[in-house]
């Protein structure tokens, strides 16, 4: 999706804003140039100054680029729990008593980490899988050469089965052995991201700077295009959370707060409400940071 730096074009001109004017302290006049007329890729937080340098806010920016393009960005939530509906609940133990059949009829491990994947992504935290379904799917994602399609699917229905350490061990896995699949269309790319910054939110949860860190490095890295904007507001949002443990409270907060009225920009209030609770979790989990 191009069309971010032809509206900030727009508006540049528009107001009588000199290419030089608009770069200034946040990147160079070539850079913005190729970034107008679609060519460079652009962090949100660049983004984000580059539209103070015009004097207009992330809000107005969004809606003017909807309402100019007649779009709205994709965001890849699929097969996670995020947002799972009360039909897709009520149709779980149709689901995995299917599934489960399946694997007694042909006890092929592939349809056993089938049973596996519907059974974490729908569970709730008392029906979650046993120490030794964990290890099962653990083994498989750690010891697998090459992740395609169904690796990335199957760790991002079980990742919040794991421990910490176990996610940041087969999140890294999964770069090192599924980063040539994850070119081959869109889908993958989202998915290997999506998994990146859950991988980072729940460490931020857990007040693990280090490994937040480098993950939010990593997501930087796997951001290829332009389209990714509720991704690369949820990495705004990571940077605050990343920015807090820090220590800066203030610059952190203020960042959150930037991406939720994001969210609200685009009309996305179970999304809103979502990071509105991973913040005041964040907040209730690193209470001692902040004093």
């Amino acid at each position: 999706m191009n069309s971010y730096g032809h509206t900030f074009n727009y508006l540049r001109t528009r107001k009588g804003i000199s290419l030089s004017t608009a770069a200034a302290d946040v990147v160079s006049n070539s850079f913005l140039s190729r970034f107008e007329h679609g060519h460079s890729n652009i962090s949100f937080h660049k983004l984000i100054a580059l539209l103070a340098n015009i004097n207009v806010s992330v809000e107005e920016f969004i809606y003017l680029d909807n309402r100019h393009h007649g779009h709205l960005p994709k965001f890849h939530y699929e097969e996670t729990k995020d947002y799972l509906n009360q039909v897709e609940r009520s149709q779980t133990s149709a689901n995995l008593a299917a599934a489960l059949h399946q694997y007694k009829s042909t006890s092929d491990p592939h349809d056993y980490l089938d049973y596996l994947k519907i059974k974490a992504r729908f569970a709730d935290s008392s029906q979650s899988l046993t120490a030794k379904q964990r290890q099962f799917v653990y083994d498989y994602l750690f010891t697998i050469e090459s992740w395609t399609h169904y690796e990335l699917r199957l760790f991002m229905a079980t990742l919040s089965s794991f421990s910490n350490d176990q996610i940041f061990i087969l999140t890294n896995q999964m770069v090192k052995n599924g980063s040539e699949t994850v070119d081959v269309n869109w889908n993958h790319q989202a998915d290997f991201l999506y998994i990146i910054l859950r991988a980072a939110l729940l460490m931020a949860l857990a007040g693990e700077e280090p490994r937040l860190s480098q993950l939010i490095a990593l997501a930087y890295k796997s951001i290829h295009n332009q389209q990714y904007l509720y991704e690369k507001s949820e990495l705004h949002f990571l940077k605050g959370l990343q920015t807090y443990l820090q220590g800066n409270h203030q610059q952190g907060q203020q960042l959150v707060a930037e991406t939720l009225r994001v969210f609200k920009t685009l009309a996305a209030p179970d999304l809103l409400a979502l990071y509105q609770r991973y913040w005041h979790l964040f907040l209730k989990r690193n209470s001692k940071t902040a004093n």
